[in-house]
């Protein structure tokens, strides 16, 4: 018997090493949510939300700016030292 997640919010939740064969999970929302070795032969992915959690949205933008800012004092220290 295939399992029915269709229409639920799943963000986040673990299905590691499941066996998940025919599962439903249309129009379910998936993002963040980890298949890692889970049997998904048959599985319905139809009108589904996938990618990334929001705080994992929030952390990639702000890495980039964080490494700018530390270059740029590091490049002014050199300026003020070498120059």
């Amino acid at each position: 018997m295939s399992q029915d997640f269709s229409h639920q919010n799943l963000r986040g939740r673990s299905f590691k090493g499941q066996d998940l064969t025919g599962a439903n999970f249309s129009y379910a929302d998936i993002r963040g949510t980890d298949f890692t070795g889970a049997n998904l032969r048959g599985a319905n992915f139809s009108y589904i939300k996938a990618g990334l959690q929001d705080y994992q949205v929030i952390i990639l933008l702000f890495i980039p700016f964080l490494i700018i800012t530390i270059l740029g004092i590091f490049s002014g220290l050199i300026g003020v030292f070498a120059g």
